[in-house]
C-alpha cells in the first residue's frame, strides 16, 4: 500500500478539546459517529472545527514567506528552514511543508458536516426551536474552502475528499480522494458558496454573541465574544479571493473573466458599504490608517479597524501558536528567521515605493526593527512590548483576511475591466468631496448628468467613499497609499493605447504596480508570495515571482540559481517551480 499523508484520525472531536478552546459550558459527550444529539452539540462540535484552524493558523507565514521576499534564516536556524529558503527540491520529512495541518481541517470541516446533516435528518423538532444550524454548518463550508483555497495557493495543488476519514486510507483510493490542480480546486470552492452542500447553504452566519451573550447582541462592543465571530472567513472576502484566482486561470486560457471580476465587485462594494454604514464604520484607508498599523499584531486582540476574520489564540488556555518562538530574539525563543537587507531598502526606494515627502514607508519599521546589531520581525511583538509582557507569550492572532486585501482585489478587478479611473483612486489619491454628488448620483440612477466613462468607472461605488469625517469618524477614503502619505505609483490607463502600447501591456504594468502593493503592505503575514503567484499562473510567467524574490539572495550570489528554480518545473510535482513541492505519493 502507498504510504497515506494521513495520520490515523478518528473524526470525532471530543469536548476537552472543545474546552482547551473557548470552555462551553456544558458536560456533552462528543464521541464517535453519533456524537452529535443536541442543540448545544452543533456549537461545540464546531469549535472542535476552529482547533484546527487554530493548529494551522501561523503555518503559511513560515512556510510560504521564508520562500518569498523577506526572510531569511538566522544563524540559528534550523536544516527544515533553511531547506525552503534554498528552495530545495525533495521536501520529504520536512515539517513545515507538510501539507497535514491543512488536510486535518479538512477531515475535521467533514466529519462536522456529514455529522450535521445527520442530525438535521434524525431530529428534526430539535432543529425547529433554534435558528442557529443554518449558521453553524454555512460556517463548516466556508471553513473548508478556506482550506483548500490555502492548500491550493501554496502547492498548487491537493486531494479533494468529502469524506470523513475515519480510518486510515490510501490516497491512491479514486474513490475517495481526487488529486486537483488550483483550477480545478477554485472551481468546487465556487460551487460550494455558490450553490451549498447538499442542499445546505453557504451563506449564513453564526453569531457566537447571539447563542453565548445575547443581552448584548444590540451592543457588540461590550461583548468578550465578539472576536470569535471573527474566526470563520466570511462568505464575501472567500468568495471575492476565489473569483479573483478565477478570473485568473481564465484570462491565462484567453476565456473572457468579467463575469468572475465583476463578482468581485458585487461581493465586496456592498460588503464594504454594510461595515462603513454600521455603527464603527471600519475597514476604511483613511487619516488613522497610520495608527492602525502600530496595533496590528502588539495588540490583545485583533485590530477592528483591520480585522475581516482572524484565526485568535490564548495563551491562558494553552492556547498558542510559534510566530514569537520563529521572529523573537529575546529568550526563550528560537530567533530562527530574521528580515533580508534588500528587502528592508525596498521601503526606501523611490522607484518601487514613491516615498513624496517620506524618507521610508513607516510599514518597514512597523514589521521589522533593530537590536543592537540585530535585525528582527518586530510587527508580532516589539521588545518591550506591554501588550505581552512575556516574550514567550505566543499567543499573537493571525489574520485570514485584512480589510487591505479587499482594496486590492478591487483595485485588479478595476484594472481587469479596464475602469482604470476607480482603480487609480482606489491604490492612489481616493476619493474627496468633488465626487460626493457624482456618487450620489450614480447611486440614485441619475446617470444623464455624467459621462459614460464616469457611470462605467463608478457604478457601485457609493457616497460612503466620500463621507466627510463629520458623519464618518474615518472621513473619506483617501487612496492606499495617499493615506500612508506616499506619492502616487504610475498607473497606466487608455490613453497608453495611443503612445503604442496594447490592453495586455496596460493591465500588466498595473498588475506589477498591484503586487508590490501586496509586498509593501504584507511582509511576514504569508500573503504576498501566493499573490505573486496567482499573478505567475495568470500571465504564465513566473518572472512575477522571481523578480522579486531574487533580490534577497543577491548578497549571497545564489539569486541566478533561485531563479532558476523558480522558472523550471518541480522533479517531484511536475508543477512550476514557485509551488512548495510536496509529494502526494498519488501514482
Amino acid at each position: 500500500m502507498k504510504k497515506s499523508i494521513f495520520p490515523l484520525f478518528i473524526a470525532a472531536l471530543t469536548l476537552s478539546a472543545c474546552n482547551d478552546f473557548f470552555e462551553p459550558e456544558t458536560s456533552d459527550a462528543l464521541s464517535g459517529d453519533d456524537y452529535m444529539s443536541d442543540l448545544n452539540e452543533m456549537a461545540t462540535g464546531y469549535l472542535g472545527v476552529l482547533t484546527k484552524m487554530q493548529a494551522a493558523g501561523d503555518k503559511e507565514i513560515y512556510l510560504t514567506d521564508t520562500r518569498a521576499e523577506m526572510l531569511e534564516p538566522t544563524s540559528q536556524s534550523t536544516a527544515e528552514l533553511i531547506a525552503l529558503y534554498n528552495y530545495e527540491d525533495d521536501l520529504s520529512g520536512n515539517s513545515y511543508a507538510d501539507p497535514a495541518l491543512y488536510y486535518d481541517v479538512v477531515i475535521a470541516c467533514n466529519d462536522y458536516i456529514e455529522n450535521m446533516i445527520a442530525f438535521h435528518a434524525a431530529h428534526p423538532e430539535l432543529i425547529a426551536q433554534t435558528d442557529y444550524f443554518p449558521g453553524l454548518l454555512a460556517s463548516a463550508l466556508r471553513v473548508k474552502v478556506w482550506a483548500y483555497v490555502t492548500l491550493g495557493e501554496i502547492y498548487g495543488q491537493a486531494l479533494w475528499f468529502d469524506d470523513p476519514i475515519v480510518k486510515m486510507q490510501d490516497v491512491g483510493n479514486t474513490g475517495v480522494f481526487t488529486l486537483l490542480p488550483m483550477e480545478q480546486i477554485l472551481e468546487r470552492c465556487i460551487n460550494i458558496l455558490e450553490n451549498g452542500y447538499q442542499g445546505f447553504s453557504a451563506k449564513e452566519n453564526f453569531s457566537w454573541v447571539a447563542w453565548i451573550d445575547p443581552e448584548n447582541v444590540t451592543n457588540i462592543a461590550n461583548s468578550t465574544y465578539r472576536y470569535w465571530d471573527q474566526m470563520t472567513p466570511p462568505y464575501e472576502a472567500l468568495m471575492a479571493k476565489c473569483k479573483i484566482w478565477s478570473a485568473a486561470y481564465k484570462e491565462r486560457n484567453g476565456l473572457n473573466a468579467d463575469d468572475d471580476y465583476q463578482s468581485v465587485l458585487d461581493q465586496l462594494l456592498p460588503f464594504l458599504d454594510n461595515e462603513w454604514q454600521s455603527f464603527h464604520h471600519y475597514w476604511k484607508r483613511a487619516g488613522r490608517t497610520p495608527t492602525v498599523y502600530n496595533n496590528m499584531y502588539n495588540y490583545a486582540t485583533p485590530n477592528q479597524e483591520e480585522s475581516v476574520s482572524a484565526i485568535i489564540y490564548d495563551y491562558t488556555k494553552n492556547q498558542t501558536n510559534r510566530l514569537l518562538y520563529h521572529f523573537s530574539n529575546e529568550y526563550p525563543n528560537a530567533y530562527l528567521l530574521t528580515t533580508n537587507e534588500a528587502a528592508r531598502l525596498r521601503f526606501e526606494d523611490n522607484e518601487f515605493d514613491p516615498l513624496g515627502t517620506q524618507t521610508i514607508d513607516q510599514r518597514l519599521g512597523r514589521t521589522t526593527k533593530q537590536n543592537g546589531s540585530i535585525w528582527y520581525v518586530s510587527k508580532f511583538r516589539p521588545i518591550g512590548s506591554t501588550v505581552r509582557t512575556n516574550a514567550y507569550q505566543d499567543d499573537v492572532h493571525v489574520y485570514t483576511f485584512r480589510a487591505a486585501e479587499l482594496f486590492l482585489w478591487l483595485a485588479e478587478a478595476c484594472n481587469h475591466m479596464q475602469r482604470f479611473e476607480a482603480m487609480d483612486r482606489l491604490i492612489n489619491q481616493g476619493f474627496t468631496s468633488a465626487q460626493y454628488e457624482m456618487l450620489q448620483a450614480i447611486q440614485e440612477g441619475v446617470d444623464s448628468l455624467y459621462t459614460e466613462k464616469q457611470l462605467f468607472n463608478y457604478r457601485g461605488f457609493t457616497t460612503e467613499w466620500t463621507c466627510p469625517s463629520s458623519t464618518d469618524r474615518y472621513g473619506m477614503y483617501t487612496g492606499f497609499r495617499t493615506c500612508l502619505t506616499l506619492a502616487d505609483v504610475d498607473t497606466w490607463d487608455e490613453t497608453k493605447l495611443q503612445e503604442g502600447y496594447t490592453l495586455h501591456q496596460i493591465m500588466r504594468h498595473n498588475d506589477e504596480l498591484i503586487r508590490n502593493e501586496w509586498v509593501l503592505e504584507f511582509p511576514v503575514e504569508g500573503k504576498t508570495y501566493p499573490t505573486m503567484n496567482r499573478m505567475a499562473e495568470h500571465y504564465n510567467d513566473p518572472t512575477f515571482v522571481s523578480d522579486i524574490v531574487r533580490v534577497k539572495y543577491e548578497a549571497n550570489g545564489m539569486d541566478g540559481m533561485i531563479a532558476s528554480k523558480i522558472h523550471a518545473h518541480s522533479p517531484i510535482t511536475g508543477l512550476p517551480g514557485y509551488w512548495v513541492p510536496w509529494d502526494l505519493q498519488v501514482r
